[in-house]
């Protein structure tokens, strides 16, 4: 007999909670606008105000004057639906929910978690428009790690709160120097270097994600070229004459064009069709591109990152709730949905576990690529 206690409810519960404890670089940007989509709004895409540039003040001589204040905003969409599907046995089926969460959230959560975060590492690497380093080697010294904060430094970026992300062979490097294991630098709390977390240095917060690694900017080869050239303010380029008839161009691939020194980022995931395709791109382009200007990718490199929260906005939020058998429940934000069927075909009970997620950089100056 099934237990009555394993309900739509009480399983949304715990798979909100064990997603919530459970995020990395989920719990490492702003998602502030869960509420939008929650609340008072009910759809895919929300606007988002990007920051406005940081300029100085007038003097005051006699008399002021106002500067035309320009809003800029940005989509937030949410593009990704993840899911896991369970199918129970009978054994299952009886289980109390303290072990049906061991046996059958908490692993389906997992999955989960782990798309979410690869998913938002993917759109956080838009801040390879700044690099500190050489591109094609890992951080391994403090000096990698200071020039990353400079570049911050002089973007005017909130000190408080930063965060460094890097992969498993950058820890191991870092671990290994005095600064992340001495007692001459750690002070008191050694916390950290018992458990082989680098911890706080430097005026970041450093953290691991196996998930970071070699980047990959897919289908850039051939004599690329501006396909119509661009105008000031555009976001997106034309391009042809790409080696690949079909294939895809990955979020992140950094590119320079002939006459610029602007380090242009590619925003979306642009697919290749005839060996052409468009690039959705920041910054703006600033100065007027012409027809058949000579595109020139840059080196792959690898996904280590510095940048500040703030700089990026996303949100998970479940879908609403199924017409029977179903049931949304949120923790600290974040928001489940669990449906529960069964099946008189197939004679098993099934539970669903599913999210949408978006998100976005806001601030392409909010972060760097750290390079060795």
């Amino acid at each position: 007999m099934a237990n009555t206690f394993v309900t739509p409810t009480a399983v949304a519960r715990d798979a909100a909670i064990t997603l919530a404890n459970r995020l990395l670089v989920g719990n490492l940007v702003a998602r502030d606008k869960e509420a939008v989509f929650t609340g008072s709004k009910r759809g895919e895409s929300i606007s988002v105000t990007i920051p406005p540039a940081v300029s100085e003040a007038s003097e005051f001589t006699g008399s002021t004057s106002a500067g035309d204040v320009t809003e800029q905003s940005i989509d937030l969409t949410l593009e990704k639906h993840f899911y896991k599907r369970v199918d129970l046995t009978s054994r299952q089926k009886t289980l109390e929910l303290d072990d049906f969460t061991r046996t059958v959230t908490v692993p389906a959560i997992q999955g989960i978690q782990l798309s979410i975060d690869r998913y938002i590492l993917k759109q956080l690497q838009a801040f390879r428009k700044n690099l500190a380093g050489t591109i094609a080697n890992r951080p391994s010294t403090v000096a990698h790690l200071v020039a990353a904060n400079k570049v911050l430094n002089d973007n005017f970026v909130l000190e408080g709160g930063r965060i460094g992300l890097v992969d498993t062979t950058v820890e191991a490097a870092l671990l290994q120097i005095a600064q992340f294991t001495s007692a001459d630098y750690n002070g008191p709390d050694l916390a950290a270097v018992r458990e082989a977390n680098l911890g706080r240095k430097f005026g970041a917060n450093w953290m691991r994600n196996a998930s970071l690694g070699a980047f990959a900017r897919g289908d850039v080869a051939g004599t690329v070229l501006a396909n119509g050239g661009a105008s000031s303010g555009d976001k997106t380029l034309a391009i042809d004459g790409l080696t690949e008839a079909t294939g895809t161009i990955y979020a992140g691939t950094v590119f320079t064009v002939a006459g610029s020194s602007t380090r242009f980022v590619v925003r979306k995931d642009a697919t290749i069709a005839s060996n052409a395709t468009t690039l959705t791109i920041g910054p703006a382009i600033d100065a007027t591109i012409a027809d058949d200007a000579a595109l020139t990718f840059e080196a792959a490199g690898y996904m280590n990152l510095l940048y500040h929260p703030n700089a990026v906005a996303a949100a998970i939020v479940a879908p609403v709730a199924l017409n029977a058998g179903s049931a949304v429940q949120t923790f600290d934000g974040i928001s489940v949905r669990v449906s529960m069927d069964s099946s008189i075909v197939t004679l098993a009970d099934s539970v669903v576990y599913d999210v949408f997620v978006g998100a976005r950089v806001i601030n392409l100056d909010g972060g760097c690529l750290i390079a060795g």
